[in-house]
């Protein structure tokens, strides 16, 4: 099967069970409509697909650990919402629509993510998974979204906005909390799900982590092309166009290494994990 395919397979399952569990759509109450119109407001769900790629891949049944995956994706959602606020990005639409701010108010905003926050981690205390698994997961996403994760990458970035000047180095370490710390989170649920060693764990975090920046890169030359050229904090302002580019095969390479010592350490194909790199082809052959 194809990453494409997997996809096409899971992502509306993904879609309904957010739905499905995030209180329900005739609930009177403004903050749950808030947390459901930021988490239904489309999105590519590529991080839960991730973790159901992983399970899949190791032998699980991916439906049975929807909810479970899901996580991920409502500590996503609050990070766009406090993003979106006038404090950090101030934006006004978020995938064509009024940010959460803008449509319920700065104050509901902050309480929407908090909210989504706090409902991660009760996703991650089900029943499907053993205690111990219980516990490495929230383990992993509370160290994943954190001050040394994803708001320390948000820190980051606040502090790098009034730079005249940032170097890959620091551009790296960014986006390495900012999105490659999620992502690689999103691999090793997969692994702690299904029962993998530490040390294949930790090669899908270094899987992830390659993922991620790649993801970012890629993100980086599309903008590119929508013409937005005053980004000083991308990589192609900083390497030029081709120089992106090499960094972007770089990273895959990092990552289909990262994939081999998998395959070794598990004795397992992983060709569904490997076409999850099909997803930078356009990016690499252009």
């Amino acid at each position: 099967m194809s990453f494409n395919e997997f996809i096409k397979q899971y992502q509306a399952l993904v879609e309904q069970n957010i739905e499905h569990n995030l209180g329900t759509s005739t609930d009177n109450n403004t903050l749950i409509q808030s947390m459901r119109y930021a988490a239904l407001n489309g999105g590519k769900r590529l991080r839960p697909l991730l973790t159901l790629a992983v399970i899949e891949t190791f032998g699980k049944d991916p439906k049975q650990y929807l909810k479970v995956a899901n996580a991920v994706e409502l500590i996503h959602t609050y990070s766009l919402i406090h993003d979106d606020l006038p404090a950090m990005d101030d934006d006004d639409l978020r995938r064509g629509q009024p940010t959460v701010h803008r449509q319920y108010g700065e104050d509901v905003a902050i309480l929407a993510g908090d909210a989504l926050q706090a409902t991660a981690f009760e996703w991650l205390i089900n029943p499907v998974l053993t205690s111990l698994q219980q516990v490495k997961l929230v383990h992993n996403l509370a160290q994943a979204a954190g001050a040394y994760g994803m708001v320390g990458g948000q820190f980051a970035d606040v502090e790098a906005t009034n730079k005249p000047d940032i170097s890959v180095n620091e551009l790296a370490k960014v986006h390495r909390g900012k999105t490659g710390v999620l992502l690689a989170y999103s691999f090793v649920a997969g692994g702690i799900i299904t029962d993998l060693s530490s040390e294949v764990q930790t090669e899908l975090a270094e899987f992830g982590l390659a993922f991620g920046l790649a993801f970012q890169i890629k993100d980086d030359l599309l903008d590119l092309k929508q013409d937005d050229t005053e980004n000083k904090q991308s990589y192609p302002y900083l390497l030029g166009i081709d120089g992106a580019k090499n960094k972007l095969i770089k990273q895959l390479k990092q990552a289909q290494d990262s994939l081999k010592k998998i395959q070794v350490a598990t004795n397992h194909e992983t060709e569904l994990l490997n076409d999850c790199l099909h997803y930078f082809d356009d990016m690499v052959e252009n």
